[in-house]
């Protein structure tokens, strides 16, 4: 079975937007104390809206073409299932016990499991003749019609120089796309003016003296500050409850990876970006999900900087391939 050239990175958003839709949740069912939807005996549980996000996501990406409908169909449905996933203490339960104490485990347990197979899949995956030239095939479609698809036509491009040259449909496809390349004008649309402006600015940051020290500097103190919370929480052994226990490794293994990324800062930019990107992942679906546990007062603005910082870090590798130019770049990175 051939493999997504960019599934993982779609899982990812899917994952990523279940991890802090549980978290906001729980934040925002806490600060107002956890109302109910409904009247006369009824009550219309969260667990619903997430089953009919889950609905419109997957009707979203098997009912549109193109792939702004899978971003946009991962995204509801990660969001759906972090509305399903946060009600399972009711499921596990003879009471029907939302507050059930083990249910936040059972959470990080799923989340958890679905992140290392993630990165179980990211690593088998190879792109061999194969696998681009079905990938190929796969975006031929929104590349020859669609005159915005900009993107879909250099990513099929890449993919059609990966594929065996001596198969008779790469060099049909390789010169249908370049015409369409040639021929399609459109108009960018709004997200894509968006996009544009964005990669400009990120290179005209990336080009200033200052700019290359001062990522050492934010990047090692957010290293220093989660081995100084794993210091003070390690100062007291005998105090720290399981989740403190596990939220203190976290910040651990995030600080190690920041390490990681510091040192290939001084290979590519591109490489530490990425080890800063498994950081805050690592962050946000082990660390945050224990702070709104034991620390629900101040885990919501932890839990912005993160997503701020993830975007800041796609972002910038995004732009970092483009500067590339290589197709391998645009591949790795599954935009």
């Amino acid at each position: 079975m051939l493999s997504r050239v960019d599934g993982v990175p779609l899982a990812e958003t899917f994952l990523v937007s279940a991890v802090v839709t549980v978290i906001i949740i729980r934040a925002y069912l806490s600060a107002t104390g956890y109302p109910q939807i409904g009247g006369g005996g009824l009550h219309i549980a969260h667990v619903l809206w997430g089953g009919l996000l889950m609905l419109v996501g997957v009707l979203t990406m098997v009912l549109r073409l193109g792939r702004p409908a899978l971003r946009l169909g991962a995204f509801l449905a990660g969001v759906g299932f972090g509305f399903f996933i946060d009600e399972i203490g009711k499921f596990v339960t003879s009471d029907v016990n939302y507050f059930f104490e083990p249910a936040v485990a059972m959470i990080y347990v799923i989340f958890v499991t679905i992140a290392l197979v993630l990165a179980v899949v990211r690593r088998r995956i190879t792109i061999d003749a194969r696998t681009a030239l079905a990938n190929a095939m796969w975006l031929y479609d929104q590349a020859v019609t669609d005159p915005a698809a900009g993107d879909a036509r250099r990513e099929c491009l890449a993919l059609l120089r990966v594929a065996d040259p001596r198969d008779p449909l790469v060099p049909v496809l390789t010169a249908a796309v370049q015409q369409a390349d040639a021929t399609l004008t459109a108009p960018p649309t709004r997200w894509q003016r968006l996009r544009l402006r964005a990669d400009r600015s990120y290179v005209r940051l990336a080009a200033r003296r200052w700019f290359a020290p001062g990522l050492i500097v934010v990047f090692a103190f957010s290293a220093m500050a989660s081995l100084a919370f794993a210091g003070i929480a390690l100062a007291e052994p005998g105090t720290i409850t399981v989740p403190e226990w596990i939220q203190t490794g976290a910040a651990v293994v995030a600080a190690v990876l920041v390490i990681i990324g510091l040192v290939a800062l001084r290979r590519t930019r591109q490489a530490a970006y990425r080890w800063f990107e498994r950081a805050v992942l690592v962050d946000i679906l082990i660390g945050e999900v224990f702070a709104f546990y034991t620390q629900p007062s101040t885990a919501l603005a932890g839990l912005l900087v993160d997503i701020v910082l993830l975007l800041a870090l796609r972002l910038a590798i995004r732009a970092e391939s483009g500067k590339a130019g290589a197709g391998a770049g645009m591949l790795s990175t599954g935009l």
